[in-house]
């Protein structure tokens, strides 16, 4: 899959989980300032984005391998 169709399948979603947890993590007081909510929102990002990417072929190679 080249990167153009990763970055269109998984960035979405990525983005929209981090927003969550970033959003949790201030208002349960574990980050309070800009620069940590920040630095915390661009890691969740980038480390859901690598998980999706990752993980979603071997899924698919696992399930395509199955036969009923």
């Amino acid at each position: 899959m080249e990167l153009r169709k990763l970055v269109s399948a998984h960035l979405q979603n990525a983005v929209v989980a981090a927003i969550i947890f970033t959003l949790y993590n201030t208002y349960t007081g574990d980050i309070a300032d800009p620069v940590s909510i920040g630095i915390e929102f661009i890691s969740y990002v980038i480390a859901i984005f690598i998980g999706f990417v990752v993980i979603t072929p071997i899924l698919n190679k696992v399930f395509d391998s199955v036969t009923t």
